[in-house]
């Protein structure tokens, strides 16, 4: 029996009251923001339309430009380990092994820690003195590391706690597209005398890219904004060694409190992610060729 429009209608507005509150007006009044010369300090000065001119701000600002690249970095070890350790963690829990269960149960608690919490564990943990890591690493006669006080070591620390947490993630994600597969052309294979690489390379993988690319995906998305570890880790330092977009845009907003400012920095993390979605979705559609 068909639901009337009227209900459905109903049905759908709470969700869409609530997709407008959390989602569509921030949205909006971020954009607004952007647009205007808003200095917390100077209520005489804030809300002057300024058009573009944030904006433009932004591509001779070689701190904005330094973050940017930053964030990339970041992005790109994290997901490009979690990925590869999650690809195969993934693998091996689907095989049947003693504790592969346990090992499923164990994997969710990295991913249910808050990331202000996993981000002050590791950062006690890869403490120069007190750290447990270098104490380790003492005691195997090697030397400690800085890993959060050096310039060159901050920001992969962080991205790599970061991958730490998200592994699991999609770890399970991939078990569960391995469980899913077809088994009679896995098994056509093995008859056929296919070489483990030769079933992952030609079978396996060719099947669960458009899964892979999902991940991917969210995993791009959840990396290039991550604020919360970055910032009880290292605060963006040691100096700005460590200073990604989102640290950039704090600082701006609540340390020059220059608002407008921040919301164009916002903006342009918006527009970069959603270009690299719709690169990825295009990308995946044409591999596909749908």
């Amino acid at each position: 029996m068909a639901l009337p429009r009227r209900y459905l209608l109903a049905a759908l507005i709470p969700a869409l009251v609530i997709m407008v509150a959390l989602v569509a007006f921030p949205t909006v009044y971020m954009v607004t923001l952007s647009l205007q010369d808003y200095i917390l300090t100077d209520p005489a000065r804030s809300g002057d339309f300024v058009g573009g001119n944030n904006f433009a701000r932004l591509t001779s600002d070689a701190r904005f430009i330094n973050a940017a690249r930053r964030s990339l970095t970041f992005t790109g070890i994290s997901v490009g380990v979690s990925m590869v350790l999650g690809f195969w963690v993934g693998k091996l829990i689907t095989q049947q092994l003693r504790g592969a269960n346990l090992a499923r149960s164990l994997l969710i608690i990295p991913m249910v820690t808050t990331p202000l919490v996993a981000g002050a564990a590791f950062r006690f943990m890869l403490d120069l003195d007190l750290g447990v890591v270098n104490w380790g690493l003492e005691s195997l006669g090697a030397d400690r590391i800085p890993w959060l006080s050096s310039t060159q070591l901050a920001l992969p620390s962080a991205a790599l706690v970061d991958a730490w947490q998200w592994t699991p993630f999609v770890a399970l994600v991939v078990a569960a597209g391995l469980e899913s597969l077809p088994s009679e052309q896995l098994e056509a294979a093995k008859v056929d005398g296919a070489s483990f690489w030769q079933e992952l390379g030609h079978i396996v993988l060719p099947m669960l890219r458009p899964l892979l690319a999902i991940v991917a995906l969210i995993r791009i998305m959840d990396a290039f904004r991550e604020f919360d570890k970055i910032f009880i880790m290292t605060a963006g330092g040691p100096g700005r060694a460590s200073e990604t977009l989102p640290i950039y845009a704090w600082r701006v907003a609540f340390n020059a409190y220059d608002i407008g400012y921040a919301a164009a920095v916002g903006v342009a993390m918006l527009i970069a992610i959603i270009l690299v979605s719709a690169a990825i979705v295009n990308r995946a559609r044409a591999v596909e060729g749908v």
